[in-house]
């Protein structure tokens, strides 16, 4: 097999575990990103190399004041390019659930959601950026904006441990007026990912996330 293909082949698995919003056909993940101000819980099955289906669990804090959003989710693959030694994708979201909001004191409401998630990377060089929009009658809406860049120091084979060192920056303007910058690692093993950083004004994070 050419040595292109067989890089692709790579990327393509790599990518599959590398928080992917769809991963190959009939896999299942399962992830759960945390941070005192945030946290994401997703339980997805793809159907085809292009949907996946699932739950999806997020909270948004300010202080003592929470909003959680339960929702009933699709991804959708809506463009990949595969170039000789990397790779770039396109996804879309979307959900519809219930929103129990403490921020403004409301009962619990329906809420809808939609996002995009772009993505370019190749052994070494991670770049993606993601953005998600929360709405409900009753309810403020909530946005999350979420970019990374990351290198990785050195090239690993699939069944090997794979490192990255990345920076995070996220805007949630309706809970946080200012850009959260989170330096953190990425480690990759066979079908388990973990994150473990700090922000720059001290706040946690921790991400896991398994597919099988």
């Amino acid at each position: 097999m050419p040595k292109a293909l067989i890089l692709l082949f790579l990327l393509s698995l790599a990518g599959s575990a590398g928080a992917h919003p769809v991963i190959f056909q009939g896999g299942t993940v399962v992830s759960s990103a945390n941070m005192p101000s945030l946290s994401d819980n997703q339980l997805m099955y793809s159907w085809t190399s292009r949907w996946a289906t699932g739950f999806n669990h997020w909270r948004f804090s300010e202080g003592q004041d929470n909003t959680e959003l339960y929702l009933a989710k699709a991804n959708y693959l809506l463009y990949r390019k595969n170039a000789e030694a990397s790779q770039g994708n396109v996804y879309l979201h979307a959900g519809a659930g219930a929103v129990d909001s403490e921020l403004d004191r409301r009962a619990t409401e329906e809420v809808y959601m939609a996002g995009v998630d772009l993505d370019w990377e190749t052994r070494t060089l991670y770049t993606s950026l993601k953005s998600y929009y929360f709405s409900s009658p009753g309810v403020t809406d909530l946005t999350m904006t979420q970019a990374r860049v990351g290198v990785s120091p050195f090239e690993a084979a699939y069944d090997q441990l794979q490192a990255w060192v990345m920076l995070q920056a996220m805007y949630t303007p309706e809970v946080q007026r200012e850009v959260m910058l989170t330096p953190l690692l990425r480690f990759f093993y066979r079908n388990v990912l973990w994150e473990l950083g700090a922000s720059t004004r001290g706040d946690w994070m921790l991400n896991l996330m398994v597919h099988y």
